[in-house]
């Protein structure tokens, strides 16, 4: 009687252990990390670089060549303008069930919603973890090079520093005060790691593109949120708003090289803007060859069907008519406009003097 009392409890206990390890497949919080086949790092690598610039780049889910939209992310684009080798740093996970999350400057700000029973957090390389790693691989790199050689290659390098849609998505709806003081503690370790960055590097021209975040409430996926809590919709404007203004005021005071802000949010939000005034008459249909003429800035070109641990994804007939690929993330010709806006920022700045 004791061993069939036995029995059914270890038959109940691994019926719970199923249950609990089906739970978390297909809980929101279940991450991988999303790695195209093509995938590698290229600081990794041990050969020397065989353009004249290096793009270093740290970030989320909008700068990482990894990230599963089509065609490449603004980062190449910039890239390509510039003729340069690419060291991406940036990442983005994925959850059983479809969802995407990218990095965030620095994961001890992460609420429990995105963590796993308090147990870990995020699965991606906040920006403290990346400057490490990036740190480790070159000085590996640059075990046997001359002094010459080490100095051509910093003088060469522009390092991309872009963090905040997954910063500022996480604060929404919590406490607002506290959801500040998370900003403060973020911008700090945020320069703090370009501190890090300029420490030993032996040049006058340190170059870092910083990006201001975009305003996530423009983003299809709040759409949902903001029907049901319409005052969070206030909030989270406001802490973009702190966001960027503290950023800004940061950049203008370091004094370890040289920064470039990039406004994504205008650069995002003047798209749809142009787009509105378009579709009302107030102006006229763009005819340049590098326009998409968007056809959709507010809807996102995949949408996502949830039936339990699964999902299926429906794509648009036109992709690079559509502002939004998912969600969450700009699509292809977004991006590309927007590499290619940086480079023109950037041009005058930094190469007209080559």
């Amino acid at each position: 009687m004791r061993l069939i009392t036995k029995f059914y409890a270890l038959c109940t206990l691994g019926l719970c252990g199923i249950l609990s390890s089906a739970w978390l497949l297909a809980s929101d919080h279940y991450y991988r990390r999303v790695v195209s086949p093509n995938f590698t790092w290229e600081s990794d690598s041990q050969s020397p670089p065989s353009y004249d610039r290096r793009l270093v780049v740290f970030g989320d889910s909008w700068s990482d060549n990894a990230a599963a939209i089509p065609g490449s992310v603004w980062t190449n684009q910039l890239c390509s303008e510039i003729s340069c080798e690419l060291d991406n740093l940036a990442q983005t996970a994925k959850s059983i069930r479809g969802n995407y999350i990218g990095s965030v400057v620095d994961n001890a700000e992460l609420s429990s919603a995105r963590t796993l029973f308090g147990l870990y957090r995020s699965p991606v390389a906040d920006f403290k973890h990346q400057v490490k790693k990036w740190l480790d691989d070159e000085s590996a790199a640059l075990l046997n090079s001359s002094e010459e050689e080490i100095q051509s290659r910093q003088n060469s390098t522009i390092f991309v520093v872009s963090f905040g849609v997954w910063d500022i998505w996480d604060l929404v709806g919590q406490d607002y005060n506290k959801a500040m003081a998370s900003v403060d503690r973020s911008i700090d370790v945020l320069m703090g790691q370009l501190d890090v960055l300029s420490e030993g590097w032996n040049t006058n021209d340190f170059k870092v593109i910083l990006t201001l975040t975009p305003d996530v409430t423009f983003l299809p996926a709040f759409k949902s949120t903001a029907k049901k809590h319409p005052n969070q919709q206030k909030d989270t404007v406001k802490i973009v708003q702190y966001w960027n203004d503290k950023l800004r005021a940061a950049a203008g005071q370091w004094k370890f090289g040289t920064i470039h802000l990039f406004d994504m949010n205008e650069f995002m939000v003047g798209l749809i803007r142009d787009r509105q005034l378009i579709a009302v008459g107030a102006e006229e249909e763009p005819t340049g060859k590098e326009d998409p003429r968007w056809e959709n800035v507010n809807e996102p070109c995949v949408t996502t069907r949830r039936q339990w641990v699964t999902t299926s994804e429906q794509e648009c007939e036109n992709p690079e008519k559509y502002l939004f690929w998912n969600d969450m993330h700009l699509g292809s010709s977004a991006h590309r406009l927007m590499g290619q806006e940086v480079f023109h920022e950037i041009e005058e700045k930094w190469f007209s003097t080559e």
